[in-house]
């Protein structure tokens, strides 16, 4: 019934709860944005474990799965994505201005603006050029030596890369996540952070009785979304009707539902996760409030 839940013990980095769990480590991600960006940074700050920009409960929220800032105010945003949906740039313009809302004060110079950065990174290559970094430049047209700086900064790195466009450190990062598994000791002070903070969030009992118990009830859900489907098709007596409903069903399952699971489960929200399974209405409720349509 439905597809193998991948253990914990099995679970790669580009796993969307893996790669909060193991992001959200200072150390990790202080690495991490030292060898893509090319600066030190003393000391970096969570502002929340998860954060949520949204203006009302009626619009797309958004939540910010890796929100951090650095002794110098810079906001970064860090996000796993292994689904393309051909909707990188204008996601990264919605991310930028929920950032942008609620980093400048009433009373405050538009210059006071902190420089942001929306960092997003792919099992996928966005733009099929080969590179492993794209990274944004605006420029007044015509006149690509005039920066339009406004402060904010995107880059979309691939793990499919073919051309290494970006230091050693940053390729054996994105060669972990494409190979998944593999087990080669890499050389970089970010990979040996890395290793180890997969292996830990792997051994630790307590996310791995929470995370399988999540899973199967994703599992269930998915199969009973399946079959709901199965059964509007054959009640409108068309194959086509059918094909349509299953169709529906398992994307229920699988976009919005799985979605859902991932984001509570980066988030360590074990008890609204359980809900969410068994809770239609809760389970309504939640979705709004991560902006999931």
């Amino acid at each position: 019934m439905g597809n193998r839940i991948i253990p914990l013990k099995e679970l790669p980095l580009s796993n969307d709860f893996m790669f909060g769990e193991v992001m959200r480590r200072e150390t990790v991600c202080k690495l991490f944005l030292e060898a893509l960006l090319g600066k030190e940074i003393r000391r970096i700050q969570f502002i929340q474990r998860q954060t949520d920009l949204s203006d009302s409960y009626d619009y797309h929220g958004i939540r910010l799965d890796v929100y951090l800032n650095d002794d110098e105010g810079t906001v970064y945003n860090i996000e796993m994505q292994t689904t393309n949906k051909d909707d990188l740039e204008r996601r990264i313009r919605f991310y930028q201005s929920g950032i942008d809302r609620t980093a400048l004060e009433k009373g405050t110079y538009y210059s006071e603006l902190a420089e942001s950065y929306v960092i997003f990174v792919c099992s996928f290559d966005y733009y099929q050029k080969g590179l492993a970094v794209y990274e944004r430049e605006s420029h007044i047209k015509g006149l690509p030596d005039v920066p339009f700086n406004d402060g904010s900064h995107a880059l979309i790195l691939n793990s499919n890369y073919t051309e290494g466009n970006a230091n050693q450190a940053i390729l054996e990062f994105l060669t972990y996540i494409r190979d998944n598994d593999f087990t080669e000791l890499f050389a970089s002070p970010l990979m040996k952070e890395v290793q180890k903070a997969v292996e830990a969030v792997r051994n630790d009992k307590e996310k791995e009785v929470a995370y399988m118990t999540i899973a199967q009830k994703m599992e269930d859900i998915r199969w009973e979304s399946r079959k709901e489907g199965i059964e509007v098709g054959r009640a409108e007596g068309r194959v086509e009707g059918r094909v349509e409903g299953r169709v529906e069903g398992e994307e229920l399952g699988k976009e919005k539902f799985g979605l859902l699971m991932s984001k509570l489960l980066a988030a360590s929200r074990f008890d609204d996760a359980i809900a969410a399974s068994t809770d239609k209405e809760k389970r309504e409720q939640l979705l709004k409030e991560f902006g999931i349509q």
